[in-house]
């Protein structure tokens, strides 16, 4: 297992690093039942036989990789995170999985590496979405599949959770309606094989995408 950081870590995430360098001990246990349900969303539709180049983006503590792991051990797997914490927590884990710091907009990754690419619960953090998604396309091969989750803003409590987010928290960015989010993955250069929001508790309006390289 292997931990990097850049030397230099952009302006435009330094409020998502600091926010999540001061999470990352407790936020698995404080943000438990969120967690688990997105994880299982993207497992939910992943393909996968064993032995693919997988990456995380937005990985935080590792908890996508210690349940793929846990099904198919021979997977490859890259973790992408901005929070330098968040990793550290990630690598307490011992897991076989490359661990890097890095930012979306910019990821320090060969074209063409991966087979997946998951995107949990980061998304509305990303101020360069457009960049990131085309970061996200540029390492996947083709035909590569992307699973996005993150809170959908067609759910009235997303959408006000959202409008005191961006009046309070310097770390959030943006949530977006499942056509909005659609035709940005469409518009990168991703074929949209199914999307789909559920709710996850009262609080959480959450949707997944599932796309195609290509």
């Amino acid at each position: 297992m292997v931990i990097s950081t850049r030397e230099r870590a952009s302006e435009l995430t330094h409020p998502v690093r600091q926010a999540y360098d001061r999470l990352a001990d407790e936020y698995d246990t404080r943000w438990r039942r969120y967690i688990d349900a997105s994880v299982q969303m993207a497992l939910e539709a992943v393909e996968l036989q064993g032995g693919e180049r997988v990456l995380d983006l937005g990985c935080g503590t590792g908890q996508l990789e210690a349940r793929l792991l846990a099904r198919w051990p021979q997977l490859q797997i890259t973790g992408v995170d901005v929070s330098p914490e968040m990793l550290n927590q990630a690598l307490a884990m011992r897991l076989p999985v490359r661990w890097l710091a890095g930012e979306a907009a910019a990821l320090p990754l060969a074209d063409a590496r991966f087979d997946v690419v998951a995107c949990l619960s980061a998304f509305h953090y990303f101020r360069q979405p457009r960049a990131a998604l085309a970061e996200m396309r540029r390492v996947l091969r083709p035909q590569g599949q992307l699973i996005v989750v993150d809170w959908c803003d067609d759910y009235l409590t997303c959408k006000l959770c959202s409008a005191w987010l961006q009046l309070t928290d310097p770390a959030f960015y943006k949530t977006y309606s499942l056509t909005e989010c659609q035709a940005e993955l469409q518009r990168a250069g991703f074929q949209v094989i199914s999307a789909a929001r559920c709710r996850i508790g009262w609080l959480w309006g959450m949707m997944r995408l599932v796309c195609r390289a290509e």
